[in-house]
């Protein structure tokens, strides 16, 4: 059995459980991490001696490692928007990089590095404490600057710039600090060149069409075609689902297949359509993410390994818990029955479907899930995701997919759909926003739950069970949720954490 070492994005159940999950679909791999108590927690930063001490301990027993920069370079996800790193740091970072290849020159390393998101509103839940008051301002002025540069500004838009004040501390705090992060990327570009990093994604975290993260970009862009790395380093919205997304690039590379994926969107203006938080049409970033993913696309359904059936807008994405009353175009361009029977008659065709539920930001849609269900196809697939962003939900269904197409270990299979459901569908699109609206009655807020965690988990394993039994009456007949416990991971309503036990009868 070939040994990969998995570091995590964070410690998050999506960066640090979904892939190993995903990888328990098959028994071909074995797949080592580091325990949790040596990773970040939320803004504290990650022990990131230990890690290089674990990694290196397992190094001459692998064949691939997968590392993200954030938690080797700077203790975690958040802690790469907090840090005060030097130049000294970064040389030590890069050298410990290169010695991973001497010491074992047949191990193929995998990483991912972000560029620094920019969010579009204030909160410092995970950014500076001055991102509270002045984060849009950040954000807003940044964007306004680019597009000027690039494409001029209206008489409104350039009155707006100028008058946006942001103490000049805390611009300056924020912008050394991308520009260290930025320098730091560059200079592990440099070791993909010679070859010490063999692949290397750079996922976009709530990116835009202007602003520091185009900056970023643009200049790392230029590094990639300078040194002509495109088909070594790729480029592409994201941020969560990379971990997932790299170990299916390295099961694909480790088995020596390469899964040919057909594409099938639920609207013909789904390819087109920018989704939210994100800067380009979703197929451009589908043809990103399979590549990325180590696949490639096929041409008809015949010769495909596995069908990426895409559940998309109508026209324009809303939020998930807006479908109660949603956008008529989500019927009128948009044809869900027809969607639905196609992925009937794909199954019937035994060819795999792993199902992308992306037609709202945020959580699952529950009219198609229900559809699928009533059908009596929903327990079939061989993945259902609805998760957070389009790029994060398109890049783990890819990565399911690849570990679940050919002879999958059916309970973990069923596992993963059902934890999907509980999570992506029931607990983001429903669950969420109705226990959210009860927070400021409790003194609470979205972004912290203070001494109520337990309680509130108690509430949202409660609602799961309902949930479940009321929407799903056709499928999974043959299997019974034995144990189900939820969690928060960071403290507040954004992500919740799932101990799930089946039984299949």
């Amino acid at each position: 059995m070939k040994k990969v070492i998995y570091i995590p994005l964070d410690e998050r159940p999506c960066n640090r459980l979904f892939p190993m999950m995903m990888a328990e679909s098959q028994h071909t791999i074995e797949i080592v991490s580091p325990p949790i108590k040596l990773l970040s927690q939320k803004k504290k930063a990650a022990d990131v001696e230990g890690l290089w001490d674990y990694v290196f301990r397992q190094i001459d027993t692998s064949e691939a490692l997968i590392m993200p920069l954030e938690m080797m370079g700077y203790g975690g996800l958040l802690p790469s928007r907090l840090h005060h790193r030097d130049n000294q740091q970064r040389k030590i970072l890069i050298e410990r990089i290169k010695r991973l290849k001497i010491m074992a020159p047949n191990l193929k390393i995998y990483m991912s590095a972000l560029i620094m998101r920019t969010p579009q509103y204030n909160s410092a839940d995970e950014e500076p404490d001055y991102y509270e008051e002045y984060g849009y301002s950040l954000f807003r002025k940044a964007y306004l600057s680019d597009k000027k540069k690039r494409v001029g500004l209206s008489v409104n838009e350039d009155e707006e710039r100028n008058s946006i004040e942001i103490p000049e501390v805390y611009q300056k705090d924020y912008e050394e600090r991308r520009q260290y992060n930025r320098e730091t990327l560059l200079a592990i570009l440099e070791l993909v060149e010679s070859q010490v990093i063999d692949f290397m994604v750079i996922p976009q975290d709530d990116s835009s069409e202007y602003g520091y993260t185009a900056i970023d970009q643009q200049q790392i862009y230029e590094k990639i075609r300078e040194l002509r790395l495109q088909t070594k380093v790729m480029m592409y919205p994201g941020a969560d689902e990379s971990g997932a997304t790299l170990l299916g690039r390295c099961f694909n590379e480790l088995m020596g297949q390469c899964p040919k994926i057909y594409p099938y969107f639920s609207g013909i203006n789904g390819p087109a359509i920018i989704p939210k938080y994100e800067d380009r049409p979703m197929y451009e970033s589908l043809q990103s993410h399979i590549y990325a993913a180590g696949c490639q696309e096929a041409e008809s359904v015949k010769e495909a390994d596995f069908i990426l059936a895409i559940n998309c807008p109508g026209k324009t994405m809303e939020e998930a818990p807006m479908q109660g009353e949603k956008d008529i175009s989500y019927t009128s361009h948009r044809h869900l029955l027809s969607f639905a029977y196609h992925i009937r008659q794909w199954l019937d065709m035994n060819k795999p479907v792993a199902l992308a539920d992306c037609a709202f930001i945020n959580g699952g849609e529950v009219e198609l899930v229900t559809l699928l269900d009533d059908l009596e196809i929903l327990d079939r697939l061989i993945s259902y995701k609805g998760w957070n962003t389009y790029c994060n939900t398109l890049g783990t269904s890819i990565a399911q997919g690849i570990f679940a197409y050919h002879q999958p270990e059916i309970h973990s299979i069923t596992h993963h759909l059902i934890y999907h459901l509980l999570d992506d569908l029931f607990y983001q699109a429903i669950i969420r926003p109705q226990i959210t609206a009860t927070l400021k009655d409790r003194d609470l807020s979205y972004f912290d739950l203070k001494t109520q965690g337990a309680l509130i988990s108690k509430e949202i394993e409660r609602q799961m069970h309902r949930y479940y039994q009321h929407f799903i009456k056709h499928s999974f007949k043959n299997v019974k949720i034995i144990e189900l416990k939820a969690y928060s991971p960071w403290n507040r309503m954004f992500e919740v954490g799932l101990e799930l036990k089946i039984e299949v009868q």
